[in-house]
């Protein structure tokens, strides 16, 4: 189960805390806090990645994928480039997954 990040603290936490992991065309910052249960996640979706259309479609697939992954507590916020809009929601489902795993290791090892 996924919370949506909800004030502008978490977000000033996100830029000054977070470490920032990329799997090409995507990028996630991670805030761990033990506190935060369930996991906050927010999406950057620019009007770069498309209309309103796929924009939503987007966050709608990350949505679900991280529903049923096994998302760490604490702040996260994902986002990406144009070709981000093209994959698969498979090809998806391993980008996220890949960034989890990322985040959690550039974490614990600094």
């Amino acid at each position: 189960m996924i919370d949506r990040i909800r004030d502008r603290d978490a977000f000033v936490r996100l830029r000054r805390d977070g470490v920032r992991v990329r799997s090409a065309p995507m990028w996630c910052s991670f805030v761990a806090d033990p506190t935060v249960v369930p996991p906050q996640v927010a999406f950057a979706v620019s009007r770069a990645l498309g209309n309103a259309v796929t924009r939503n479609r987007l966050r709608r697939r990350l949505r679900v994928i991280l529903s049923n992954a096994d998302v760490p507590n604490g702040l996260l916020i994902f986002g990406g480039r144009p070709p981000l809009a093209e994959l698969t929601f498979v090809e998806l489902e391993i980008r996220v997954a890949a960034l989890l795993a990322a985040a959690q290791h550039a974490r614990a090892h600094p």
